[in-house]
């Protein structure tokens, strides 16, 4: 079964918990602090993908860092219509009214999220129903 998101990676700081084992240090471009600056969190699941991240906005997912990778430059390399790449601001300098729009945002991807989950739950379970009527018939 999927996991949903944490609801607060909209926040820096919770972003910044999410690398765990993250293969940069601080001397390195892409370092933990620049990567959440840059509206990523990390979605590794072990060691073969240490440098996977995800962000919490446009859900972009890369992996395949290198030391002197620039966090807003593959951001917006990669993904140049995310509205947090577009406004290029640190979570300390948005204004009030632009942060609220990340967070509405955020909030309608998580739901969107949920509702595909939601959906694929139910198409397993009606598959699994579907096989027990079949097996009743014979």
């Amino acid at each position: 079964m999927e996991q949903l998101e944490n609801r607060y990676l909209f926040l820096e700081d919770e972003r910044v918990k999410s690398f765990k084992n993250w293969p940069y240090n601080d001397n390195n471009k892409c370092n933990i602090r620049k990567m959440a600056e840059a509206g990523f969190y990390s979605i590794a699941t072990g060691v073969h993908d240490a440098d996977a991240v995800k962000c919490f906005l446009c859900g972009k997912q890369l992996d395949g860092w290198e030391p002197e990778d620039d966090p807003w430059a593959e951001h917006k390399s990669h993904s140049p219509y995310c509205a947090f790449v577009q406004l290029n601001k640190r979570e300390d300098d948005l204004l009030l009214p632009e942060f609220l729009s990340f967070v509405l945002q955020y909030m309608k991807n998580e739901i969107r999220n949920r509702e595909e989950i939601a959906i694929k739950q139910i198409n397993q379970e009606a598959k699994k129903v579907w096989r027990r009527i079949q097996k009743s018939r014979k």
